[in-house]
Formats: structure tokens, C-alpha cells, sequence
């Protein structure tokens, strides 16, 4: 597991627009006051993912702005503070999205072989989240063999995919363990499409973290009610401040993989710490042997000098004499091993 970087998490507007720029503007306000770090659309050309006879084709189209209202949209991103990724799928929306000022750009899995796109939206610059739904690791080693420059610090792989919803048993997070293996010192991120309607979407995500993802996407509608585009993942305006405050929350957990104690787990550790006490009187000049030290908790141990291995003083010579059940300090003894920095860091003070 890999420490985590601060995880910015995504909006995920999707289709929810409909087509329509007022409701892509309301989802950019709901996204930001619900302290998204971005909002997510797709950015559709129609002509750019499926022929006319594609059964969806007609819905694409209707998901077409023109740059005019897509300029709005922007700035509305703008003026609320919240960053902008797009999903694009050609030349076009590419172009769109890099004129629009995006500070994202999101590789859907349909394009995974679309090496002329992976490669203008590595150029640009841009953040990059690239779909691994439903690729193997072989699809992925030979991408890495494509495009070397995927393994660079600006670039997400994203695991996940879309059932509407996905059962939680499909979710296989145990997976972003080897895709981080996989695609270092590039990033990984999951997309969380449970049901917007159960506590499983305010949960679900939590049991990613641990995995040091950098990205987590999850949808966002303005009403579930409405049952607008994308809604069936998606999480209300309220829900979706919840969700975000529950991710803050639960990340400040994870903190670092060294095994380094610091902070209050050293304070714990001294005040916990059976240390090394006199097992009977001693008297000053005494070598030690181990039938002369006992390990026992003692009042205010964590304001003094104290030690937990006894092993590390054996062999000493006392400096004084001390009674039955009276801690070791450093400064009674008159010799002494040198400490390694584990026990240096544990030594109370």
C-alpha cells in the first residue's frame, strides 16, 4: 500500500445535463457547494463514439452544447471555485475541452485503444484519468508499452465500471492493490457506481482509501426524483456534501505505511510500556544480571528517563543504590550499550 496523496474527489455530472446548459450549470454550483474538488461532464459529439445506427446514437446527439453554452458552463466552474475534468472521445471534444480551460481530462475505457487520443491528451498537459473497466493486466502491460508516458504522476488509472448499479460484490477492490503495482509512479482512483439510493454510496468509497488512491469519482443529480441522465449512481446535491464530508473525515485515518511511532502513539507507548524496574535492593557499583531486573508499569514513567529492555543494560554497573520496584533511569548506570534509534525514540523523557 502506498502512502495517499491529498484525493481529489470528482463530481461525476456525466449525461445529467441532458443536453441542457442550465441544468449543466446547476450541477457545476451543486458540485462545488458540496465541496467537490472538480465536476465531471461528458464532453459528446455524437459522430466522435458510434455510427447512426448505434442504439444510442440518438441520445448522444442530443447531448451536444455548442461551444457558446459550454463556455458557460466553464465559467460558472470559475466563479464557483471548482475544477473542471471532461470526458473526451475524439478530436473534437479533445480540442473543446483544452480551449474551455480544463483542468482535466478523462480517457473513458470505450477509447483504451484509441492511440491517437491517449497520445494528444498526454500532450496537453492536462491531468489525465484513464478507465481500466473491464481491461486484464495484459491490456494494461501493453498500453504501458505504447505509451510510456502514462506513468507519470499527472496520469490516474481508474477502477471501476458502470452496472447501474454495480452490485458491491463486482467491485473487486482488492484489485486497486494491483493496479497501484502495476501503474507506478502513475496514480490510481476509483470510480464508485453503487446505488445512489442505499448507504452503500456514502460507504463503499471508504474501503478504497487504504489502497493510497488519488482520485475518487461518484455521480451527482440535482433530485434523484427527476431521474434525469446518470441518476442511478448519483448521489443529491445534500447527499453529495455528505459523501464528501464522510471522505475527509475517514482519509485523515490512513496516514502514513512507515513504522515509525510519532505524536500521541509515542506518548501512548510511554505511559504503556511495562519499564525496567529493580527486581530487589541494589546497591551501588553492581553489575547487572538479568535476576536483578523485572519489567513493571510505575507512576509518572513518562516523565522520566526510563527503559523497557532490559536486555539493553545487562552487564551495566550502577551508578547508585536502588530499592525493590524502583525504575532504571539513564542516568544510573555508569555504562551502557548503545541504543539503537528504535529505542532511542521509546526512551521516555
Amino acid at each position: 500500500m502506498r502512502k495517499s496523496k491529498i484525493i481529489r474527489i470528482i463530481a461525476e455530472a456525466a449525461q445529467g445535463f441532458e443536453g441542457d446548459p442550465l441544468l449543466a450549470r446547476l450541477l457545476v454550483r451543486a458540485a462545488a457547494r458540496a465541496g467537490a474538488d472538480a465536476v465531471k461532464f461528458q464532453l459528446v459529439y455524437a459522430d466522435e463514439i458510434a455510427t447512426p445506427e448505434y442504439k444510442y446514437y440518438d441520445l448522444f446527439k442530443k447531448l451536444e452544447m455548442p461551444a457558446t453554452c459550454w463556455r458557460q458552463v466553464a465559467g460558472e466552474a470559475k466563479k464557483e471555485g471548482i475544477g473542471l475534468y471532461f470526458d473526451v472521445f475524439g478530436k473534437k471534444s479533445l480540442g473543446m475541452a483544452i480551449a474551455l480551460g480544463a483542468q482535466g481530462l478523462k480517457i473513458h475505457a470505450t477509447d483504451f485503444y484509441h492511440d491517437a487520443l491517449l497520445s494528444s491528451a498526454l500532450d496537453s498537459g492536462k491531468n489525465i484519468l484513464i478507465s481500466c473497466a473491464g481491461l486484464s493486466k495484459d491490456e494494461l502491460v501493453g498500453l504501458f508499452k505504447r505509451h510510456p508516458q502514462t506513468k507519470t504522476s499527472r496520469v490516474s488509472f481508474m477502477h471501476g465500471f458502470q452496472a447501474e448499479p454495480t452490485p458491491l460484490a463486482a467491485n473487486n477492490l482488492l484489485r486497486l492493490g494491483t493496479l497501484a503495482a502495476l501503474c507506478q509512479p502513475a496514480g490510481i482512483g476509483f470510480m464508485d457506481h453503487s446505488d445512489g439510493a442505499t448507504e452503500d454510496s456514502l460507504n463503499l468509497s471508504l474501503l478504497a482509501l487504504p489502497f493510497g488512491i488519488q482520485a475518487l469519482e461518484k455521480h451527482i443529480t440535482l433530485d434523484r426524483e427527476l431521474r434525469l441522465e446518470d441518476y442511478i449512481s448519483a448521489l443529491p446535491p445534500a447527499g453529495f456534501a455528505n459523501f464528501v464530508k464522510k471522505i475527509r473525515r475517514f482519509a485523515k485515518a490512513l496516514g502514513s505505511p512507515s513504522f515509525q511511532p510519532k505524536g500521541q502513539e509515542i506518548l501512548y507507548r510511554r505511559r504503556s510500556a511495562k519499564v525496567v524496574v529493580a527486581a530487589k535492593k541494589l546497591r551501588a557499583g553492581q553489575k547487572l544480571k538479568k535476576s536483578d531486573l523485572k519489567l513493571l508499569r510505575c507512576q509518572n514513567q513518562d516523565q522520566k528517563a526510563t527503559m523497557f529492555d532490559a536486555g539493553m543494560i545487562l552487564g551495566c554497573r550502577l551508578k547508585r543504590a536502588l530499592k525493590k520496584n524502583q525504575p532504571l533511569l539513564q542516568e544510573d548506570l555508569a555504562a551502557q550499550r548503545p541504543l539503537n534509534k528504535e529505542q532511542t525514540t521509546l526512551i521516555s523523557k
